[in-house]
């Protein structure tokens, strides 16, 4: 019997390459209809270290774009019924890592299901074998996702993938079913585990009030160039509390805060839920955290938030540091490079005004070499630290 299985595994995984694969490519064009607004809900799901974000339509439907490890199924599950939902109608499985599609199976399983949407990324795994297997016994199908596939486009919303852009990648993630949701004004970017080389391949206009960060805020993906593009008002970042990858990167929260983005962790505010009518969008989190995730490895208090950082800069060019602390305090601020701490003119002690606020303006030496230094602020009682990127 132990044969016959992995016989059947073999056929399996080659059928989901060949000629009877059970993708099915799908038109670039989604019929319209007639839509009425409403709000538009993003939910995202904590899972720990992976990514589960169910959203609810202004049309009345609903979508899941992946759904954690396999152990943290009954948590989405739980969490989707207790929104009195009992059909999905559009599921996406960014791309098969276990973090991401090990879910969807109990999920396929427990819902009425519509669509499913998956990129034609083959794996040998036994989590995705079993959820294809889930699939066909269901009697559905799987949908190919792509750039220029179009899952949904009425008055005012749409749902299209932007990438994956090529057809093969040395690297699962940048297979990942990238997503953007419009909704009248307002637009959401759903990035999976896409790298710098899918976000360079990104034709798209993907200029977005939200970001679903790519790869749990990993310095593989967000690049400068990108993040700039995007110009978010919040980042979302999905991560597991004490991840042994160390995610998010101080660098790429630095990124996101410098071109003003409100940057909001799973790992720190718990369930993340954003609203928007189609004008303004909200975004908040269910539990209290320390910070408003201004720091991730670092030691970040409650009296020290980072508002901005100029990160990265090229040498011989000034850089700002602005925070908002106690009233009328006193902090000390040191620029650590691999010379030691800078004496750059602007880094004296400063106090705060009467709401907290501070801000340093120094410049970088030309001879500072590239590379990321600690900026360390503290009050004598309260410190923390951030990152600071230096390039040519």
């Amino acid at each position: 019997m132990k044969k016959v299985r992995i016989v059947c595994l073999i056929i399996l995984c080659l059928l989901v390459v060949g000629c009877s694969s059970p993708f099915v490519e799908t038109d670039n064009k989604a019929s319209a209809s007639t839509f009425s607004g409403d709000t538009l809900r993003v939910n995202y799901i904590d899972v720990g270290q992976g990514d589960s974000i169910f959203i609810e339509l202004p049309n009345k439907e609903t979508m899941l774009i992946d759904a954690g490890e396999s152990y943290e199924a009954d948590n989405v599950i739980n969490y989707i019924k207790n929104l009195g939902i009992s059909k999905i109608d559009y599921i996406v499985g960014t791309h098969p890592h276990t973090d991401h599609i090990g879910g969807l199976e109990e999920v396929i399983n427990t819902f009425d299901i519509g669509s499913i949407y998956m990129p034609k990324a083959t794996s040998t795994s036994k989590t995705y074998l079993d959820l294809l297997t889930t699939i066909s016994d269901k009697g559905l199908s799987v949908k190919t996702a792509k750039s220029g596939v179009v899952i949904l486009d009425e008055d005012n919303l749409k749902l299209e993938f932007i990438a994956p852009n090529s057809d093969s990648y040395s690297e699962l993630n940048n297979y990942s079913a990238v997503l953007k949701l419009t909704y009248l004004d307002n637009t959401f970017l759903f990035m999976g585990d896409a790298e710098t080389l899918s976000e360079d391949e990104i034709t798209s206009d993907v200029d977005a009030d939200v970001i679903k960060v790519g790869h749990h805020g990993s310095d593989s993906s967000s690049s400068l160039e990108f993040v700039k593009k995007v110009s978010p008002e919040y980042a979302i970042i999905m991560v597991g509390e004490g991840n042994s990858y160390n995610h998010p990167y101080q660098s790429i929260i630095d990124r996101y805060l410098s071109i003003g983005a409100n940057v909001l962790r799973t790992d720190l505010e718990g369930n993340i839920v954003c609203d928007s009518d189609g004008v303004d969008v909200s975004c908040k989190g269910d539990k209290e955290s320390s910070s408003n995730s201004s720091s991730s490895n670092s030691t970040t208090t409650s009296n020290i938030n980072l508002l901005s950082l100029t990160t990265p800069v090229s040498r011989g060019s000034n850089a700002t540091v602005s925070i908002k602390g106690l009233p009328n305090t006193t902090y000390d601020i040191d620029v650590i490079y691999s010379s030691g701490a800078s004496k750059a003119s602007g880094l004296e002690d400063k106090t705060s005004d009467s709401e907290g606020n501070v801000s340093w303006t120094f410049k970088v030496s030309s001879n500072v070499k590239p590379g990321t230094y600690d900026v360390k602020i503290t009050d004598g009682k309260d410190s923390t630290s951030y990152s600071l990127e230096v390039i040519n």
